[in-house]
C-alpha cells in the first residue's frame, strides 16, 4: 500500500496541492442526480467531497486507510472509518450503515481489484457517484520516462464498470498551470496524483526537468453516476 505511506506522509502538505482533486469533487457532486441523506465517502480524504454537498444530509462516513487524512476531514456530522476499499471487510461494515449513497472521488483508481470493487459496489444497489483518474494523467511525461501509467486506463474503467451498472459517464481533462519546473514537480511529489510511484532515475529526472515541454501537468479523469 506504498501510496498510503505517501498520502499519510505529506497530509498536511496535501491540504495546499489539491487543486484538481477539489475541482474533480466538486464536479461530481455537483452533477450527482441524487442527494442522499446517509453518504459514504470511500477514499475520503481530508473531505473534497464533504465540502463540495450543498444539501442538507443526516451522516457522512468519511472512510479512507490513512488515518493522517482523516484526521484533517471535517468532523460536524461525520464518522471517520479507517478502512481499505480493497477489502471485503471493508464493504461489511459499509452494509451495516444503513446509507443511501456512495460517493468516491479521485481514489478508486487505486483498486488492486477494480472488477471486484465494483462488483462490491453493485451489490449494494444504491445510488454510486464515482470519479477516477485515468493513465492519460501525466500523460507527456510517462512518455518522455518510456513507463507505463500505474492506474487504469479510460477503457478498462469503463469495460469493467459496464459489466456492472448502467451508468452516465463523462470524461474530463484538466490542466494545471506552473510557473516552473521545480514547482510543477513539487506538486506531483505532493498532491497525491501520482501515489509516491518513483517514476525513474535520478538521471531520468533531471533530464525531464529540462526538456518537459509544456507549462502545465495533464489529468484525465473518468466520471461514472450510476443511480
Amino acid at each position: 500500500m506504498h501510496h498510503i505511506k505517501e498520502f499519510n506522509r505529506f497530509a498536511s502538505d496535501y491540504q495546499q496541492y489539491k487543486i484538481i482533486q477539489s475541482k474533480v469533487a466538486k464536479h461530481l457532486v455537483k452533477n450527482s442526480k441524487y442527494q442522499g441523506k446517509k453518504i459514504a465517502d470511500l477514499g475520503a480524504g481530508s473531505g473534497e467531497v464533504y465540502r463540495s454537498i450543498f444539501w442538507e444530509f443526516e451522516k457522512l462516513y468519511a472512510c479512507d486507510l490513512s488515518s493522517n487524512m482523516l484526521a484533517l476531514h471535517p468532523e460536524e456530522k461525520v464518522e471517520k472509518i479507517i478502512c481499505d476499499f480493497d477489502t471485503k471487510a471493508c464493504f461489511e461494515r459499509i452494509k451495516r450503515l444503513d446509507i443511501d449513497q456512495i460517493f468516491a472521488s479521485s481514489s478508486l483508481q487505486w483498486s488492486k481489484d477494480l472488477p471486484t470493487l465494483f462488483y462490491r459496489l453493485s451489490q449494494l444497489q444504491i445510488p454510486l457517484s464515482l470519479a477516477l483518474f485515468t493513465s492519460n494523467t501525466f500523460k507527456t511525461i510517462h512518455s518522455m520516462l518510456g513507463i507505463e501509467s500505474p492506474i487504469y486506463t479510460e477503457d478498462e474503467i469503463l469495460q469493467q464498470a459496464r459489466n456492472f451498472f448502467m451508468l452516465n459517464y463523462e470524461k474530463r481533462v484538466y490542466r494545471l498551470f506552473f510557473s516552473s519546473s521545480k514547482e510543477m514537480f513539487t506538486y506531483i511529489k505532493r498532491s497525491g496524483v501520482s501515489a509516491g510511484k518513483k517514476m525513474a532515475s535520478i538521471g531520468e529526472l533531471k533530464r525531464l526537468f529540462r526538456e518537459y515541454p509544456h507549462s502545465y501537468l495533464e489529468f484525465e479523469v473518468v466520471f461514472l453516476w450510476v443511480d
